[in-house]
């Protein structure tokens, strides 16, 4: 047969967009950029607390994972989404910003281990809280997660200026990067307010 003979499949069949990223995205794309900073910091804090070892990865995706269920298991008992999820964010990125980390090596090593699988990821946990009610109400889920994606990859690429300022002053790029996610979401829902 032709190859022009083949039924063609339009972007929209496919639940594509075309187009520029608009305000949502940016909002999906700051989250996914946040969450891998702070992926990164847990981990650069793990290896303070206990070496560079298996076990600083054990931790840490332990933590991440837990953070993740149970923000799931809050996200699906929440019915709508408020801004007012951001607080707690930003209070738990504040609170390990200022913790200093001498601290924390003081501590016995069942006190590093619960700080480290409970205290460190938990911006992960109100972070997925704000993600999964915000995709809840994506008009286009896939754009959504796509945007979260190249977000996430933007955030590994961040990653690399923990060596120019240090992986404790990563906590502020993390709190800019969910502070544009909160005043980006603002924006578009003042815009489809407005529409």
């Amino acid at each position: 047969r032709d190859l022009h003979s083949f039924p063609t499949r339009r972007s929209s069949d496919l639940g594509l967009r075309r187009g520029s990223f608009g305000l949502s995205d940016v909002h999906f794309g700051l989250l996914g950029m946040g969450f891998l900073l702070l992926e990164t910091k847990s981990i650069g804090d793990s290896t303070l607390f206990f070496g560079t070892t298996w076990f600083v990865t054990l931790i840490v995706v332990t933590g991440v994972l837990l953070m993740v269920i149970g923000a799931n298991f809050v996200a699906e008992r929440t019915k709508t989404f408020s801004f007012w999820m951001y607080a707690p964010l930003f209070a738990v990125l504040a609170l390990l910003l200022v913790v200093p980390r001498e601290n924390v090596l003081s501590f016995a090593f069942g006190g590093r281990l619960l700080w480290t699988l409970l205290v460190v990821p938990l911006p992960v946990f109100f972070a997925g809280i704000i993600f999964s009610t915000t995709f809840r109400d994506a008009a286009q889920p896939s754009a959504a997660f796509g945007a979260n994606l190249i977000g996430a990859m933007i955030g590994g690429f961040c990653e690399y200026l923990a060596m120019a300022v240090g992986n404790h002053r990563l906590s502020l790029l993390v709190m800019i990067a969910y502070l544009g996610s909160l005043l980006v979401l603002v924006a578009s829902r003042r815009s489809l307010r407005a529409a």
